[in-house]
């Protein structure tokens, strides 16, 4: 039984995970690391901008040379894929319209790039600015798990009351370890992954979705 529901938003709202590693991938490319697409999506999905750049600069062994070109250009790029091709993830809108639960947005995008997102796809009529929770307003990013505390206490709700849905492992470490119950959309996490995280439920179309009320 559960008192609200914290939705991530890359993945599970909207489809922009793949428009995401094209951007990152052509950045690294220009950096000279030779990733395929498949390799970035397996190593960055789910993780903030700020962390994605620590772990490249990890594996290149020295920081990013002229780093904020590196910054705009993948900005830019990643920019112009969402505003042309960025869809939401098919039912979801029909969930949120009959959805009676309070719920609320968590995501590791910075807030420029949530309000385009949402924008962009029509969600913004869903999420007021006080029911959207990103990384730069609240100063933390999964997989830490005082992202997800935040977001519950700025709602009101106790998390161990919360259900979150997830796709990532960075997200879905940061929503256990909250406290939260946690669902499963379309996982890019591995079956024992799943298992080991104590993810309660796992789904794939969002027909299948449906919240028990107290």
């Amino acid at each position: 039984m559960f008192e609200a529901v914290l939705f991530d938003c890359d993945g599970v709202l909207v489809d922009s995970e793949i428009l995401a590693t094209r951007a990152l991938h052509r950045s690294i490319q220009n950096l000279g690391m030779d990733y395929t697409e498949q390799q970035v999506a397996t190593t960055f999905t789910g993780h903030s901008f700020p962390d994605c750049i620590k772990m490249v600069e990890q594996r290149l062994g020295t920081p990013i040379p002229d780093l904020d070109k590196f910054k705009d250009d993948n900005r830019q790029f990643s920019e112009q894929l969402m505003r042309t091709e960025l869809k939401t993830m098919p039912g979801i809108e029909a969930v949120l319209a009959e959805l009676t639960h309070p719920y609320a947005l968590v995501t590791n995008s910075r807030t420029f790039e949530l309000q385009l997102k949402l924008g962009v796809t029509g969600l913004d009529q869903y999420f007021p600015e006080a029911r959207r929770f990103d990384s730069e307003k609240l100063a933390v990013a999964k997989p830490d798990p005082a992202i997800y505390r935040r977001a519950a206490e700025s709602i009101g709700v106790d998390i161990t009351r919360c259900l979150v849905v997830e796709d990532s492992v960075p997200g879905l470490t940061a929503a256990t370890r909250a406290g939260a119950t946690v669902w499963a959309y379309r996982p890019h996490a591995t079956p024992e992954q799943l298992e080991a995280f104590g993810v309660a439920s796992v789904f794939h179309d969002w027909s299948e979705f449906r919240v028990p009320r107290a």
